[in-house]
């Protein structure tokens, strides 16, 4: 007689998948890929980086808005997009109308990345933040655009109370703060890496 053996079949876990985009050649992708390593696997997330080297964030949307259909993969999207001394108010209100996110670091990434070694300073222009952060992480030349191999990611905590001038609020979800500041905390609690505020 035989006997019949059953096997379950694996059942994959529903899992939604996040689209990361940037216009940051080098340092926002460097985080960013980084980033996408640290995410738990039982998460429930599935992390995707797609880098639009230089390209403004409105050419961004349109290009995404171009490849609706492929896009239909994608749970989430965020933007991920320097201020560059430009008002990011109307690609932001762009973004929470097609349903995606857009974080805007003001004046650039490097406040963010700043933030995890000491407290922001007001920055009168991008150079100054720049200047900053190559003066923390001791990078020089064409390394100064990407992380030290010693980046402190274990102190996302810490760079979340630390991206604004002491006193100011973090800017919400899909909004421009002052001068320094980024809403780059906002994303590191989505993908499960910062516990909820």
């Amino acid at each position: 007689m035989s006997r019949h053996i059953s096997r379950k079949r694996g059942q994959r876990d529903e899992r939604t998948t996040i689209l990361l985009v940037t216009n940051g050649g080098k340092t926002e992708k460097s985080y960013l890929e980084a980033l996408k390593r640290k995410v738990p696997r039982d998460s429930g997330l599935s992390v995707q980086i797609r880098p639009e080297d230089g390209k403004e964030p409105e050419t961004i949307l349109r290009n995404l808005e171009r490849e609706r259909s492929d896009l239909s993969g994608y749970d989430e999207i965020w933007i991920i997009v320097d201020h560059d001394g430009r008002d990011r108010q109307d690609f932001l209100a762009k973004c929470e109308k097609r349903g995606m996110i857009g974080v805007v670091s003001v004046p650039c990434f490097e406040v963010w990345l700043i933030a995890h070694y000491e407290q922001v300073r007001l920055y009168r222009e991008q150079a100054d933040a720049q200047r900053h952060y190559r003066q923390l992480t001791e990078l020089k030349g064409r390394d100064a655009k990407g992380l030290p191999d010693n980046f402190p990611f274990d102190r996302v905590a810490e760079a979340a109370k630390r991206c604004c001038l002491t006193g100011k609020p973090l800017p919400a979800v899909n909004a421009q703060g002052p001068s320094p500041s980024t809403t780059m905390p906002h994303l590191l609690r989505r993908l499960g890496l910062l516990p909820e505020s």
